[in-house]
């Protein structure tokens, strides 16, 4: 059962990365016919020169740097060509206030930057601004669902779905569904979301296959989700997105080699602290245990400036329980969703404080979403709150949900189940099947 934020665990969310995102990855429309010299530079030299040449007065030729560095900034993760996309935006803002490509960066970076609360506040301002711009409703959404407002980003994206039906659309309104348990139903959506991508666009096809790859690992369907994986590796071959979800249905299959191969491929596309994990993960089930220690040490040293996921690994790892908390409290002051919940009930039910990770771990029940890392959180909170019976029964989910648990948390969760029912070895299990 999928944790989408991981498998996308992008820096920016899931959200974009299936939705508008694709708006601002896509190749910028073509102008003049580049002289010969310039058909010799890499789209990075031609931009950076685009730049240098640029009146700093011109709003509308910085408005459209600041997109172009901005797709880049988010395709690549380099802080530098954001900075860049930031400094154009600014640009272009005080020769026009009202530009809205402009406008629309400075959103996104609001959202790369985990600010929340200023992103939905200025999402709300441009949404009175421009009722009928879509993107902005869109965002709107999206901050109220990091704040764990849920209903109130359900509000949001119908009222996009309302202007425009799209694939940005559709892929918001599944990706809630998902959130709130409705497998199903997040299904049948993100199949429209798949149908309304831009066929000429094979990244976002790519996306929009992963997308219900995603919706069918929460289903426990892994063979069709692989083969959503797949076809999605045919329009985007080097999408890192489509090897990590192929690598958990491997690993679940018990061919952590394979799954390891998937993740180098996820690593070699977009290098990522999470891919990095899985990789750690697979090795170690593999057997690898110098080179598992090596990725995992890595994967925390990269890991540096995602408070949410550094505090995950450290936690994963046996490491600085003090350290995990401090860093889910701070995540959490940014945002609320299930996830950053869930994180802070790990660290706080590993400080021994079970009092204040109950109702942490009964808002993640509450709210339905099917994913492995979530069940086994509440699974600890449960069993160190004295309810045995729930706890079996998350931890039961976790062990055969997606993505697959490290090792180590695998090996905690099949020990205390044994220590609870020792007359039901676990070592038979395999994914997707009942116990004997």
């Amino acid at each position: 059962m999928v944790a989408r934020p991981v498998l996308i665990v992008c820096a920016v969310v899931a959200v974009f990365s299936g939705g508008l995102m694709r708006w601002w990855t896509r190749p910028a429309p073509n102008g003049a016919t580049p002289s010969s010299a310039s058909r010799s530079e890499t789209p990075l030299e031609r931009l950076t020169r685009r730049d240098q040449e640029a009146s700093p007065d011109d709003a509308v030729v910085q408005g459209q740097l600041a997109t172009e560095w901005m797709r880049l900034g988010l395709r690549t993760a380099d802080s530098q060509h954001l900075l860049r996309a930031r400094i154009a935006a600014r640009r272009a803002l005080m020769a026009d206030p009202e530009r809205v490509d402009a406008l629309k960066v400075e959103l996104l970076l609001l959202h790369h930057g985990h600010q929340f609360r200023d992103l939905r506040d200025a999402a709300a301002r441009l949404t009175e601004q421009s009722p009928h711009d879509a993107f902005f409703v869109g965002v709107l959404g999206d901050a109220e669902l990091e704040l764990g407002r849920y209903d109130d980003a359900e509000v949001a994206y119908q009222r996009m779905m309302d202007l425009k039906p799209s694939h940005a659309a559709y892929t918001r309104v599944g990706y809630l569904r998902l959130l709130r348990g409705d497998v199903e139903g997040a299904i049948s959506v993100l199949k429209l979301a798949a149908t309304s991508a831009d066929r000429e666009d094979g990244d976002a096809v790519a996306r929009a296959l992963c997308e219900l790859g995603d919706a069918y690992l929460a289903l426990g369907t892994a063979d069709t989700a692989f083969e959503y994986f797949t076809v999605a590796l045919t329009h985007a071959p080097d999408l890192d997105r489509a090897h990590v979800g192929r690598g958990h249905v491997l690993r679940a299959r018990g061919q952590p080699e394979a799954a390891a191969e998937e993740y180098r491929a996820a690593m070699a596309s977009r290098p990522r602290a999470g891919h990095r994990a899985f990789l750690a993960d697979a090795l170690a089930a593999a057997g690898h245990e110098e080179e598992a220690r090596n990725e995992s040490t890595r994967a925390l040293h990269d890991v540096v400036g995602e408070a949410r996921e550094h505090a995950r690994l450290l936690l994963d790892q046996g490491g600085d329980v003090v350290l995990a908390e401090t860093l889910a409290r701070q995540e959490m002051t940014y945002r609320q969703d299930v996830f950053t919940q869930a994180v802070l009930a790990y660290a706080l039910v590993n400080a021994g404080k079970v009092d204040e990770a109950r109702p942490l771990a009964d808002a993640v029940v509450g709210l339905g979403t099917k994913d492995a890392r979530l069940d086994y959180v509440v699974g600890l909170v449960d069993a160190a709150s004295g309810n045995r019976d729930a706890a079996r029964r998350h931890l039961d989910a976790a062990l055969r949900g997606f993505p697959p648990l490290p090792p180590r948390v695998e090996a905690k969760a099949r020990a205390m189940l044994e220590s609870w029912a020792p007359r039901a070895p676990l070592s038979t299990w395999t994914a997707g099947k009942p116990p004997p």
